[in-house]
């Protein structure tokens, strides 16, 4: 019965912040739209996901600190829920979107786009709530995801030969840069994992703060 309740004021809670921020929701789902549409359909792919991947860190930021960042389990578990739920929906309108317009890419477009958003459900949380400051956590975050794109290639050229470039083991292809793309990909997941995962031991280990 207790955990029936709790996970009823959860979804209740989370519910709340997305009617509170659902401007902010409809932004972050609406940015990458021009960038998806406008460009020729053999660049607006990976470029769109890349925005579409900054709009949902940036929504991320927005939905953990909504009235406070998290100091209880609960707080934390209807943030996560709340962007759980607004960044899947918005890679779901932007795949169908992209599908529909014909976006072209090396690497199936679904995939690109859910991975673009990845980092927004696991390290922009964490972040934000350890840095305090939006932008800030931004920065850091994509550093983060470039880090693990450069020791990806990295890995790659120690696999490869020295002609790694040419031969498009770094390049954006699934044909020919299957390592570095797995790799790239497996890293950022995991970390994402990792991270939530750790948030959630320390809100549960956290006390409840006495009225």
């Amino acid at each position: 019965m207790g955990k029936s309740i709790g996970l009823a004021l959860t979804i209740r809670l989370a519910l709340a912040n997305l009617r509170a921020l659902w401007t902010t929701w409809a932004f972050a789902a609406l940015l990458p739209i021009p960038v998806l549409l406008a460009m020729s359909r053999q660049d607006n792919g990976p470029i769109s996901c890349l925005y579409l991947g900054m709009a949902s860190a940036w929504l991320a930021t927005q939905i953990c600190g909504h009235n406070g960042l998290p100091e209880s389990f609960s707080s934390w578990a209807a943030k996560t829920l709340a962007l759980f739920i607004a960044v899947i929906a918005n890679v779901v309108f932007f795949v169908l979107l992209g599908v529909t317009a014909g976006v072209r890419t090396n690497i199936p477009f679904p995939a690109m786009a859910a991975w673009s958003a990845v980092p927004a459900l696991g390290l922009v949380p964490w972040l934000t709530i350890r840095l305090r400051e939006p932008y800030t956590t931004l920065v850091f975050a994509a550093t983060t995801v470039g880090a693990i794109k450069l020791i990806s290639r990295i890995v790659a050229r120690i696999c490869y030969d020295p002609d790694y470039i040419e031969q498009g083991y770094i390049a954006g292809d699934w044909r020919t840069a299957k390592l570095m793309i797995s790799l790239l990909w497996t890293l950022t997941v995991g970390l994402s994992i990792g991270l939530l995962f750790a948030d959630s031991l320390k809100f549960k280990s956290t006390k409840p703060i006495a009225n």
